[in-house]
């Protein structure tokens, strides 16, 4: 949790500087969103052969590797000094945030029994707390009382100290391999290959790639919504995200206890509140209905991702493929998501991004629906 709680906070500010940065560049909304996708470019490069040299090496090897990475690449970004620079680095960027998050959820997977299906809230939720909630509230008030140089260098330091809690560790466990088989190419191939018949896994992975692809996408565009099209400060957009991470919270840490071997209801309920929320998000017309709907957003969304890691960690094999494989989904959504979401901005205006979303959420409702009666 305390690795979560910290990785989380430099995550939540990169999530919520991002756009901001791209905006004094002058970026347009369609550069914008490519400047976010290319971060899911670089997860989909190493995604799944992170899967498998964490089940070689071990996670905390590799978690390490991760973070010494991403506080490099995250102090770096201040020299971007156009689009396109900054295009590069978060091709980078993604690939180093791949790294850790593989290693971490496999991990937590791997002791997912011993911890407890019904503690998967507190995996999330410390997620949650760091990136959703502490993360852009520092980065708003860091916005306002720093240049972007010195912002990008508090966010880098955030990623050592999970670091030392890490190495902090090392005298009380081991990093073995998680598995000592399966070491080869070929063999970690053809377990990827068995891993797209697991149907439990493929849709949890579909429901948790499109959570995650409108993530990154109200992230990016709800900072562009309330600074470039509202006239408002920076901290407002903090806020916002803030407020969706509050309710995200609540939700994650309560809610575990709630869940069940069928969960399509629950499912279903989410489904529907994240479709208000776009609603809102899409026809809002100040700040007090944007607030609103990032709370009913941030339960639709918590609940989708409680559910999905849940059904995961459930799955028997190796825990980093199966991470891996549960992540690649999150590389393609992370492209597909803010770049198809620019380029709506730039077309129809930035709330119809939101509107947009109504769609794919609707599809999977009515999929869940119908798989439910079935089971029924």
């Amino acid at each position: 949790m305390l690795i979560n709680i910290s990785s989380g906070v430099a995550g939540g500010m990169m999530n919520f500087i991002i756009p901001v940065y791209a905006l004094s560049l002058n970026a347009t909304s369609t550069e914008i969103g490519l400047i976010k996708g290319f971060s899911g470019i670089g997860d989909l490069l190493v995604v799944l052969p992170a899967g498998f040299l964490v089940d070689y090496f071990g996670s905390k090897k590799m978690y390490s590797v991760g973070c010494i990475f991403s506080a490099a690449i995250i102090m770096s970004i201040s020299f971007a000094t156009n689009p396109t620079f900054l295009l590069l680095v978060m091709l980078f960027y993604g690939i180093s945030r791949t790294i850790r998050t593989t290693s971490n959820n496999a991990d937590f997977f791997e002791n997912m029994n011993t911890i407890g299906a019904k503690k998967v809230g507190l995996f999330k939720g410390s997620m949650t707390i760091g990136s959703s909630f502490i993360g852009p509230l520092i980065g708003g008030i860091a916005a306002i009382a720093m240049g972007f140089k010195s912002y990008f260098v508090i966010t880098g330091a955030f990623l050592l100290v999970p670091l030392m809690i890490v190495f902090s560790l090392a005298n009380r466990s081991s990093n073995q391999p998680m598995k000592k088989n399966n070491h080869s190419f070929i063999d970690a191939s053809n377990h990827y290959k068995s891993l797209t018949k697991n149907r439990i896994l493929v849709s949890a992975t579909m429901n948790e790639s499109l959570n995650t692809g409108f993530f990154m996408t109200f992230s990016t565009f709800i900072t562009v919504l309330v600074i470039r099209d509202m006239g408002l400060s920076p901290g407002i957009a903090a806020a916002l995200l803030s407020l969706k991470g509050v309710s995200m919270l609540l939700v994650v840490f309560f809610e575990g206890a709630h869940l069940r071997k069928n969960n399509s209801g629950l499912y279903l309920f989410a489904y529907a509140t994240t479709i208000l929320s776009l609603l809102l998000l899409g026809i809002g017309k100040d700040i007090t209905q944007l607030g609103i709907a990032s709370v009913i957003l941030g339960i639709g969304s918590g609940l989708i991702s409680l559910i999905t890691f849940t059904e995961v960690g459930s799955i028997e094999g190796e825990k980093g493929k199966i991470a891996g494989f549960f992540s690649f989904g999150h590389g393609a959504s992370a492209i597909l998501g803010p770049t198809l979401g620019g380029m709506i901005g730039d077309a129809f205006g930035v709330q119809a991004i939101f509107l947009a979303f109504i769609v794919p959420f609707s599809v999977l409702a009515f999929y869940t629906f119908m798989y439910g009666r079935k089971q029924n």
